[in-house]
């Protein structure tokens, strides 16, 4: 079983079995524990669950693991709960559970507000050059000022536009960004 996003090992094995062990409404209030770390919860359950302290170690150790294994790569719920029912071997109301829980708490982590978020429909630009001020009558001093043209990602009918002016510094700043930003992007394509 070979799987990117996590590693299977005997260890991870021993608690999923653990896991498959328990009924549908224990799971839930395990992992509702488990997410919110509420530790002196988890004390509670050993007794509820009749596990030994290290059963209920390997069992928390195990939900940890995946759940943090799966928030480090982009899974879609189902095709996490696919590889929890088919590669992990999770029954499938325990991997349905899982699921669940990582979909809530991801959307909380990511900003499940989409409607609301903007996206960058047009840039606009000028350049600017003052030449005199106060202080010094031959100094010139170049300014870029970018307006950003944005609308709502859903209803793109809401508009808004955000001008920014930037001096020679600032401007190579941002160009120095967005070029990182490129660079990041093109290696995850190679």
């Amino acid at each position: 079983m070979n799987l990117k996003w996590i590693t299977v090992n005997s260890r991870l094995k021993n608690g999923i079995a653990l896991i498959n062990n328990l009924t549908t409404i224990k799971f839930q209030l395990l992992l509702a524990h488990i997410i919110n770390s509420k530790e002196d919860e988890l004390k509670k359950l050993k007794d509820s669950l009749k596990f030994t302290e290290d059963n209920v170690q390997l069992l928390t150790q195990s939900i940890i693991y995946i759940y943090r294994q799966a928030n480090k790569v982009i899974l879609k719920p189902t095709v996490l709960q696919k590889h929890l029912i088919e590669n992990l071997k999770f029954d499938s109301e325990k991997a349905e559970e899982f699921v669940k829980q990582w979909s809530n708490e991801t959307k909380k982590d990511v900003g499940g507000d989409f409607e609301n978020r903007m996206k960058l429909e047009n840039i606009t630009w000028e350049l600017n050059l003052e030449t005199a001020n106060q202080i010094c009558n031959k100094e010139s001093v170049p300014k870029a000022r970018l307006q950003f043209n944005l609308a709502k990602a859903v209803v793109s009918d809401q508009k808004d536009k955000v001008t920014v002016e930037m001096d020679q510094d600032e401007l190579m700043h941002l160009y120095s960004t967005l070029e990182t930003i490129q660079i990041k992007l093109d290696n995850i394509n190679l």
